[in-house]
């Protein structure tokens, strides 16, 4: 019987690499039947997509916060530790009740294991997820898929609503190899009785969406076409636009998340609220969006040197990152420290970041699906490039490089930041 987080930690490392990701609804099914189904009775704001799934949910809980809505999230992965993916309110599941549930669930894993039909790590964090939320009688859970939507964990629900952030290419292997394909995958999502919100613009997906919103009987709302945006400034603290959807209205919301995608975010976020929640005041609106902040996403972490850390695991989330680099430093020189998982494009990644940068430097973490040093230091065309296999060599030298007016901006994968943070935040 596991007793601690220690070896809760191992327990999942190890599970991770046994039976990777295996995707499907049966197990889960199966696993919250004889769990009790905690996850039936509960009120929730369902959100898929490739990029924006985590601002997304953090501005509609600090809207909610805002509000005096009790209110639980699921959200992955984990910058620090595990517990960060559960939470009530702001506070993360402590490690008595993470404990705890995992030992409520431990008799049913070992069943499903003698069965052949042994749950994912992600199924039982997910699992746990429920039965803790259950408990604590939480009047909406805000829910982030782990990776697509019509397959995903997290696909067990009835949702009061359904997000989808944006689509980019992604995990083609699993999702598909075009927009449209992923669109149909995050579009599973889309239940009957729940409207759905979109952050998708382009057309292909788009359309996508629309269809099987349409196919279910559902409003569906798109942002540049229903939710609006508009008066967008920068300032030095952060940014401000005005906001219209339906019969709200709300001019100069000031947000000190950086870059046009987290106001495109901001902004599904709060038509969320309006869809939910019978009444919401604008000043709570005001206070959600101006608090919330969510860590490794152009997040400043060090001033001299100045340093950068950002989530940014894809192509669509590397042009994002250059596009916010560009807007709030635009006479400043960028070097990049880079790593990713293999089953990344870090070809794409590396040649979006190579028209932009002063200087790569690539290393490597250690994970079963982490992308070798050498293979994207080949892949890097950049002539200023460095490889540095020991990643915390990498940010060392790094930071010895960067000189005035430069950004040190570290990126590839949010597991890669999450070791990252923590170097950086306990000094190196």
């Amino acid at each position: 019987m596991v007793t601690d987080m220690n070896e809760i930690n191992q327990f999942f490392e190890n599970r991770q690499v046994q039976l990777g990701m295996n995707f499907g609804l049966s197990r889960m099914e199966t696993l919250l039947a004889k769990l009790g189904n905690p996850h039936q009775g509960l009120r929730y704001i369902h959100i898929a997509g490739s990029n924006g799934k985590g601002s997304t949910l953090h501005f509609i809980k600090e809207i909610l916060l805002a509000e005096g809505v009790r209110v639980a999230s699921f959200t992955s992965p984990y910058l620090i530790r595990l517990n960060e993916q559960l939470k009530i309110d702001r506070e993360e599941i402590s490690d008595q009740d993470f404990v705890a549930e995992f030992q409520e669930l431990w008799p049913i894993i070992k069943e499903m294991d003698s069965e052949g039909n042994g749950p994912t790590q992600f199924e039982i964090l997910t699992a746990m997820a429920f039965s803790y939320f259950s408990k604590k009688e939480v009047e909406l859970v805000l829910l982030e898929t782990g990776l697509g939507g019509r397959l995903d964990t997290t696909n067990v629900i009835q949702p009061l609503l359904s997000i989808i952030t944006s689509i980019s290419l992604e995990h083609t292997n699993i999702l598909g190899n075009t927009l449209a394909e992923i669109a149909f995958e995050k579009a599973g999502i889309i239940k009957n009785g729940a409207p759905i919100i979109s952050g998708v613009t382009s057309d292909e997906p788009a359309s996508v969406i629309k269809e099987k919103a349409v196919s279910v009987g559902v409003p569906y709302y798109q942002i540049g076409k229903d939710i609006h945006v508009q008066a967008i400034k920068q300032n030095k603290l952060g940014q401000s636009f005005s906001f219209s959807f339906d019969d709200t209205s709300i001019d100069n919301i000031e947000m000190q998340m950086l870059g046009a995608h987290q106001i495109d975010n901001a902004a599904l976020a709060i038509a969320a609220v309006t869809l939910v929640r019978k009444t919401i005041h604008e000043k709570s609106i005001r206070k959600g969006i101006r608090e919330a902040q969510w860590n490794g996403r152009f997040e400043k972490i060090s001033e001299a040197p100045l340093i950068i850390i950002d989530g940014a695991h894809n192509p669509a989330g590397i042009e994002v990152l250059l596009d916010t680099l560009k807007t709030r430093y635009p006479e400043y020189a960028y070097n990049f420290i880079f790593s990713s998982f293999r089953d990344k494009d870090y070809a794409k990644m590396l040649s979006l970041l190579e028209k932009e940068a002063n200087e790569i430097i690539v290393t490597e973490f250690k994970h079963e699906r982490a992308a070798k040093a050498e293979v994207l230091y080949e892949q890097c065309s950049k002539e200023k490039r460095s490889l540095e296999k020991d990643w915390q060599k990498a940010i060392t030298v790094g930071e010895e490089k960067t000189k005035a007016r430069e950004v040190l901006v570290i990126t590839g994968s949010l597991y890669f930041l999450s070791l990252v943070r923590k170097f950086i935040s306990n000094g190196n």
